[in-house]
């Protein structure tokens, strides 16, 4: 049984195996492709947390992982892969085990690279350890992630660090201590680091969670700011640092009763001035057993203008039974200023297949396009579970590889 860590900072859940299956499709260029996939719904039992009685949520986005790499993209898409992008290259979470299933606290997360066009496939690490959410510094030298000493993602036993992985020698260096931290992000400039702290990637706790800058040595700590605690500032998650110099998080917010309503975006300078509410996260509140709905994983254009999100939304996607806990997350994109009623956001799903589960979006380096992960259920044309890259637009969707959380290398990719 699949007992995920209460909300955030990434929209944890229990899992389990759903009847419907999404198939893993097999390309001309794939050498090898996994078994089928199995999705995953939740449950959503009350827990008390910080005096209040709040749910557990879902990791919406890490359900049902195609984790055995696929080779050379497929087609999976609704148009053609822009020119311009066959030389990128991303980062991203692969298990070098071959497990296919639910992400959760046994997953041997490696970290990997693979060209855009689906090529040059290396791994990086290799240690047995769980790694969550690499990031490329801004110089492309170094990888930042989350890193797993014990346990897993949301084990009971869970110790998490942030780790540095140096390309140039291959040695990884653990920055942080205190076995609760997570979702590290890179300063503009590559000389800072900002990270979770008490990031609820494990054990259960009542210390709020703090956004913390270091040296990327891990010295010199200063803090930014934490979550109140507050109904509108229950819990922080999901950061991430603009070329612009804000650190944008998502705020889960609880309704009157103590219950998750839902979560919406904010940013913040990183010494803690000019907090601003960038997003509401929707006009509803997330209904009673289901996975948890508003933005998550948001993620920045290159000019640091928009931000891109997981939206999460009342709806179950399109191939499953309308009693599925599962609930459709849609590629959103909305300019990074504050936040007014009426403000205009773009629904970027992808026009033949709009009903699915897609997250952790990021911006090109050439402002272009779009990497995240997409999982569908309906047996469509662009259905098969795993990282994709769309342009601005949302026009098509490109299958790279299968996977999680992949994120740009700002430079070309390095031999």
């Amino acid at each position: 049984m699949w007992v995920e860590e209460l909300f955030f900072t990434r929209l944890k859940i229990t899992q389990k195996v759903l009847n419907t299956r999404v198939i893993v499709l097999r390309t001309a260029q794939s050498r090898e492709a996994g078994p089928p996939f199995d999705a995953c719904h939740i449950k959503r039992p009350p827990v008390p947390l910080m005096g209040m009685k709040v749910p557990r949520l879902s990791h919406a986005l890490a359900c049902g992982l195609a984790l055995s790499l696929l080779g050379c993209g497929g087609d999976g898409s609704n148009g053609i892969s822009p020119a311009g992008t066959a030389t990128q290259q991303l980062v991203f979470m692969w298990a070098a085990d071959g497990h296919v299933g639910p992400a959760g606290p046994d997953v041997d997360y490696e970290i990997a690279l693979i060209n855009v066009d689906g090529t040059d496939f290396k791994q990086l690490t290799s240690d047995g350890l769980q790694k969550f959410l690499p990031h490329f510094s801004p110089d492309g030298t170094k990888i930042l992630y989350t890193k797993f000493l014990a346990g897993g993602f949301s084990s009971p036993q869970a110790v998490a660090e942030i780790a540095v992985y140096d390309l140039s020698s291959g040695q990884e260096t653990i920055i942080t201590n205190g076995g609760d931290n997570g979702y590290g992000t890179w300063s503009p400039d590559g000389s800072r680091i900002a990270y979770l702290r008490a990031a609820r990637v494990g054990p259960a706790t009542t210390e709020p969670t703090t956004i913390v800058t270091v040296d990327v040595d891990g010295s010199n700590p200063q803090v930014v700011g934490s979550a109140s605690g507050a109904a509108d500032d229950w819990v922080w998650g999901d950061i991430a640092w603009s070329s612009e110099n804000w650190i944008l998080f998502v705020v889960g917010q609880n309704s009157a009763d103590g219950s998750f309503c839902n979560s919406r975006v904010d940013k913040i300078r990183p010494d803690g001035s000019a907090r601003t509410q960038v997003t509401d996260g929707g006009q509803t509140c997330t209904p009673p057993d289901k996975e948890a709905i508003g933005d998550a994983d948001p993620g920045w254009s290159n000019d640091g203008a928009t931000i891109y999100s997981s939206r999460g939304f009342a709806a179950v996607p399109a191939g499953l039974p309308p009693t599925s806990l599962v609930t459709e997350r849609k590629l959103y994109a909305f300019s990074s200023n504050a936040w007014v009623s009426n403000k205009p956001e773009t629904d970027l799903s992808l026009p033949s297949e709009p009903a699915c589960v897609e997250g952790v979006p990021k911006g090109s380096p050439d402002g272009q396009s779009i990497t995240l992960f997409r999982m569908c259920y309906d047996g469509g044309a662009a259905s098969v579970p795993g990282i994709y890259v769309t342009d601005t637009t949302g026009s098509y969707r490109r299958f790279v590889a299968s996977g999680f959380g992949p994120d740009w290398n700002p430079l070309a990719p390095r031999s």
